[in-house]
């Protein structure tokens, strides 16, 4: 590599040796493809914001990504390339030193190098997450997949455990197949370690699905930690001990090497910038470091309080503390109750309102923002949380998590929360704030009147906050008074699952919150049918499409038996989106017609503009290719005047369907380049990306251009796999078997085009929106190639085959 690279280039041969492809690397860097596209082509510099995203992914240290943005946006040359090895990794950068423990870093990497699963145990605050964290860091260049973590501290659900680890990997759940299947065919053919994070409260889960991964994925280890091990056959188990201790009688002598020491040391100058160790303090300082055991958690909630006490004080008052423990003795206390005795000292230093302010955001699953904070920890007497969690922060009960480009976030350490959920518990406004935590994330998810960039944000932030909006759905469907509150989060959120591809998980939801309005009797017949459509969207797109229907049509007699026009029109819709998933396109047209009508009287231009683009694609599969074409135009003239990306794209995108069918496949071509952007602009798995894709593939094939067709139908086919998108899919495999035609691999296409029609058979779905007339002619060769009955043979193995078998093989291309 040359110094006088480009930074477009560079990144594209960085891209190239991590195995990402353009698809891949925008869609973790959240940007559209094209961005992407243009900055490899050196036509576009990206933003310092951008920049920094990307640099990230690519695996450029947090400590030198500053020289590099400046390398980004043409400020300076190439930097030094001397840096670490890279590696696909999601670890966190540490916000302070790592102290010690050269040791149990040995000890771990030969115990991880010889077992596939190891097991750090002990107590809450022993420092078994920040070392598992560190061994990660130093394994990366063994693993050519990665070293991913899957904090597991705020998930309470055992059964959300299979979907964390999916989620952290971007793959979508399906409705006909278990997680733990999901994850073993990601993970069968990897070299990767996973560390999981606090697994004592899910141990069984944990356990479970631990052993089901190793047995079926060879190349996969797992770090555990958790205060006891995961029990299960070949685990190698390591306690985590506390930290070297300072000889009381000679601690003078090399006082600085005892890992403790130099933990409250550097702790002890983020409270107070002037601490330094002296012969008038050292004594105390031993002493405090002997009192907690070298716990790390308790030396630093001590060192903390440097600003306020002498370290002679804090030693004394450590100790009248610990005595009342144990009646006197001095007789060393278990671990455990070490660390919560160190807590408890700490919480007993906290001013009336630190304490509530504390309850209060134990009750945050995953963290939280300040607005959050604010919403719901503010009440009567508690005014200013702002500054009080300043002065949490400031004591280490809180802590602070700043990345680039992104909102300040703030977390309890596990050990505290849980320590400070039981206080708040114990107070009797539990519930009060439960109810109070579930209404504000109520009205994040009802955000209404968006544009499509600030849904766009919307969806970053609901992925921020997923685990809040779990526990607030979990707390909702546990009290009768949480029915109603829950029917309306999961409506607000259904479009976040829709298009983030969570369609299992927001059935689920869904399902739920509506039997729960049921049982309890909520008699708002309008919130239950608006839900009712929500799920019915979700089921479409799994193709469970007489599920879907019935919900549908539900919804749509109860808003007819109450008049409501505009709910009417809206079902009517989606029922005529149904019917033409389904194929039946004269039931399909005869709905959305009669949408048409509805939605122009009742003035509502969005409902109108998204008709329209379904109607028109109803026409075109009718062979009404005119009509459809000019009405597509007026839309796209009325979706630009509204400003709505998802019109604009869909209005864009038939368009397109219609310059291929009339062989303008030049036309087509600007059609899709101009379409997909803000598809993915909508979210990085919006259904709209994997058709437009599989779009660009059928252009470019009915062109001859049999590489770039193959290139979208391969990008198409694996995230509608990962949507659990069947209709996706088998478009993808029939588009792959037209790539295999022209290739000369007949067999090969005749065993696609079975697979692809038995899984379209199987659900009903429509033919794919692209030339049939095309597909109708490489069949016909293909067929005089093998001939008849080998044809039909070919063909006949590929409809029996499983639908993963058909994804396999259509990708071994």
């Amino acid at each position: 590599m040359t110094e006088d690279i480009s930074f477009g280039k560079w990144l594209r041969q960085r891209r190239r040796t991590l195995d990402l492809s353009q698809q891949a690397l925008a869609d973790q860097a959240t940007c559209a493809r094209i961005t992407l596209s243009r900055i490899e082509a050196d036509t576009l510099k990206p933003s310092k914001e951008l920049a920094l995203i990307l640099l990230e992914k690519v695996g450029i240290p947090q400590n030198e990504r500053d020289q590099w943005v400046r390398f980004a946006r043409g400020l300076s040359g190439l930097p030094s390339q001397e840096a670490q090895p890279f590696s696909l990794n999601n670890l966190p950068a540490s916000l302070t030193t790592f102290i010690g423990r050269e040791k149990e870093q040995a000890e771990i990497l030969k115990r991880i190098r010889k077992y596939r699963l190891v097991t750090l145990t002990g107590p809450g605050g022993v420092g078994k997450t920040r070392l598992s964290i560190k061994v990660g860091e130093q394994v990366l260049g063994d693993y050519a997949n990665g070293v991913w973590l899957v904090e597991l501290a705020s998930l309470n659900d055992p059964a959300l455990f299979p979907q964390t680890i999916m989620t952290l990997f971007g793959i979508a759940a399906q409705h006909n197949t278990f997680p733990t299947e999901i994850l073993i065919n990601f993970l069968r053919a990897k070299t990767l370690l996973l560390i999981l994070d606090n697994c004592e409260h899910l141990l069984e889960a944990c356990a479970q699905l631990t052993d089901t991964l190793l047995k079926n994925c060879p190349n996969l280890k797992v770090l555990a930690t958790s205060r006891e091990s995961l029990g299960i056959t070949g685990e190698a188990a390591y306690s985590v001990p506390s930290l070297g201790l300072p000889d009381l009688e000679q601690l003078l002598e090399n006082f600085r090497e005892y890992e403790s020491v130099r933990l409250f040391e550097e702790r002890a100058q983020l409270a107070k910038i002037d601490f330094s160790l002296t012969l008038e303090n050292a004594s105390s300082v031993a002493q405090i470091c002997h009192r907690l055991d070298g716990i790390p958690l308790a030396i630093e909630l001590a060192a903390a309080h440097v600003n306020m006490f002498s370290e002679e004080q804090i030693a004394a008052r450590l100790n009248e503390s610990f005595n009342l423990l144990t009646g006197g003795s001095r007789t060393a206390l278990p671990r455990q109750q070490t660390i919560h005795a160190s807590i408890d000292w700490s919480w007993n230093l906290l001013s009336d309102l630190e304490r509530i302010v504390l309850q209060r955001l134990s009750i945050f699953a995953g963290g939280w923002t300040l607005e959050a904070a604010e919403s719901v920890c503010n009440s009567t007497g508690v005014e200013k949380v702002s500054e009080l969690m300043t002065q949490l922060l400031a004591k280490s009960l809180v802590i602070a998590n700043r990345q680039p480009g992104r909102e300040l976030r703030f977390r309890l350490h596990e050990t505290i929360r849980q320590y400070a959920l039981k206080k708040l518990i114990a107070s009797g406004e539990s519930d009060a704030v439960r109810r109070q935590h579930a209404e504000y994330y109520l009205t994040l998810a009802e955000a209404t009147s968006l544009t499509d960039l600030e849904r766009f944000v919307w969806f970053e932030h609901m992925t921020e906050e997923h685990d809040n909006l779990r526990a607030a759905l979990a707390w909702s469907k546990s009290v009768a008074s949480g029915a109603e509150l829950g029917l309306r989060m999961a409506r607000g959120l259904a479009w976040f699952w829709n298009a983030q591809g969570y369609w299992s998980e927001g059935r689920i939801w869904l399902e739920n919150a509506l039997a729960h309005a049921d049982a309890e009797e909520v008699n708002d017949l309008v919130s239950q049918a608006r839900t009712r459509i929500a799920l019915g969207n979700l089921i479409t797109f799994q193709g469970d499409y007489v599920v879907a229907q019935s919900q549908f049509t539900q919804s749509l007699k109860i808003f007819q038996e109450l008049g409501d026009r505009l709910r009417i029109a809206v079902t009517l819709e989606r029922l005529g989106w149904l019917a033409r998933e389904q194929g039946d396109v004269a039931t399909s047209r005869a709905r959305l017609e009669e949408t048409l009508i509805l939605s122009k009287e009742l003035n509502e231009d969005l409902l109108t503009c998204q008709v329209t683009n379904t109607l028109a694609e109803t026409m075109i599969m009718q062979g009404d290719i005119i009509m459809a074409k000019n009405l597509l135009e007026e839309n796209l003239v009325f979706a630009r005047r509204l400003g709505g990306f998802e019109s604009i794209g869909w209005a864009l995108n038939h368009l397109r369907h219609v310059a291929q069918i009339q062989g303008e496949y030049k036309r087509a071509m600007e059609l899709h380049e101009e379409s997909l952007p803000l598809f993915q602009e909508l979210g990085k798995k919006y259904i709209g990306v994997p058709e437009s894709l599989y779009c660009l593939g059928e252009t470019a094939l009915a062109q001859g251009d049999v590489a770039f067709a193959i290139t979208h139908f391969t990008e198409a086919l694996i995230l509608s796999r990962e949507l659990k998108y069947r209709s996706g899919v088998a478009w993808c495999l029939a588009g792959l078997a037209g790539a295999a035609a022209v290739n000369e691999e007949p067999e090969r296409a005749a065993w696609l085009w079975g697979a692809a029609e038995a899984l379209r058979q199987s659900i009903g779905s429509r033919a794919a929106p692209a030339s049939q007339t095309m597909h109708d002619r490489l069949m016909a060769e293909v067929r005089n190639q093998l001939g008849e009955a080998a044809f039909n043979s070919k063909r006949a193995e590929g409809q029996v085959a499983s639908v993963e078998q058909a994804i396999a093989e259509a990708l071994t291309q």
